[in-house]
């Protein structure tokens, strides 16, 4: 019974270390190609629904300088303050409807208030536009109370981003099971042949348990805290931290764990050896051509496994490693591979 608990604890500890790289490269394309901020802005034009008043919106001071370069122009900012919006849209809302200045009219347009916004909605130039028949309502159930209207406006923009935020997390699903296969296949991460290697390696399993007891008692896995990576990636730094974790487990001996590829190794070590990339070909190639139809679709199953736990997150496998490691506390602990190694040797 605690050798099949063990090995669902030592699964759990290696999708809890990919989960944390496939979540890191996710976020960093997403920094990069700033994702978030295009979902921000599809979300404000579906919301406002007006390519004037939109455009308006982004050039507002409010609005315009969040960007880093200049109003509308380069990377979208990730996240607007509700407040900000509502001052930014009750202003454009006023400059639009009011009509070509007259002499004596002041220099800086109407005064903020809910009868000058009640007009505007009844300008001709908002009359009928999606904007007006939203906020008609927000500003009548305030009555006369600017604040009301404020605070009102803020919901509506609220619920809209939550929208967004939806469509964010469907997209992001989707991209880390990508980013996972990739990660899965270019290092042969096999959900499957990892557990059958558990299955017959004690000292494999006694590894995994003392990292996995480390992580759920100080909630770090090197030096990246769990809970820190929904919103952002590890640094340099923390990724450094990761690296002794993970080449503890992947090593040249019977105790490592079946991850990446043999060629890497011997390509870089011999003598007038063939690149790496072509080194890693030819035994991928080789591999396949002695695999049969079966053992060819367990690999394919295995890797889409470990691309599947992906997806879930490093928060979702901490989780369940802590309530694994819980419960895991009242049975004998696993023998470590230096105590193995020594009682061997005895």
């Amino acid at each position: 019974m605690w050798v099949v608990f063990d090995i669902a604890i030592g699964l759990i500890t290696i999708f809890l270390l990919f989960s944390i790289v496939v979540s890191g490269v996710n976020e960093w394309f997403a920094q990069i190609f700033a994702r978030r901020g295009y979902y921000l802005r599809l979300g404000l034009q579906r919301l406002i629904n007006d390519e004037a008043i939109y455009n308006r919106v982004l050039h507002h001071p409010l609005i315009g300088s969040l960007y880093q370069e200049r109003a509308a122009k380069g990377k979208p900012p990730s996240y607007i303050a509700p407040e900000n919006f509502a001052m930014a849209i009750a202003d454009v809302l006023l400059m639009r409807a009011r009509a070509p200045k007259a002499e004596g009219d002041d220099r800086f347009g109407p005064q903020l208030t809910v009868e000058a916004l009640r007009s505007s909605l009844q300008s001709p130039a908002l009359m009928g536009t999606p904007i007006a028949d939203a906020l008609r309502p927000i500003i009548d159930r305030a009555g006369n109370n600017l604040e009301l209207v404020l605070q009102g406006i803020q919901s509506w923009f609220n619920a809209g981003m939550d929208r967004v935020s939806g469509w964010y997390k469907t997209r992001t699903r989707k991209m880390l099971f990508v980013v996972g296969l990739a990660l899965a296949v270019f290092c042969n991460v096999d959900a499957i042949e990892i557990a059958a290697t558990l299955n017959q390696s004690p000292a494999l399993r006694g590894s995994l348990f003392d990292i996995a007891k480390s992580a759920a008692t100080t909630g770090k896995v090197g030096s990246v805290d769990v809970g820190e990576l929904k919103t952002r990636p590890p640094t340099t730094a923390e990724w450094e931290s990761l690296r002794p974790v993970f080449e503890s487990l992947r090593s040249n001996d019977t105790n490592g764990l079946p991850i990446g590829y043999a060629c890497l190794g011997v390509a870089l070590r011999a003598e007038h050896a063939d690149t790496p990339w072509n080194a890693c070909v030819k035994e991928i190639g080789r591999s396949w051509r002695e695999r049969s139809v079966t053992d060819g679709m367990l690999k394919l199953l295995g890797w889409a496994l470990t691309a599947f736990a992906g997806t879930l997150g490093a928060g979702y496998w901490f989780g369940l490693l802590v309530k694994a490691i819980n419960i895991r506390g009242s049975g004998p602990k696993p023998v470590p591979s230096a105590q193995l190694t020594t009682v061997k040797a005895s």
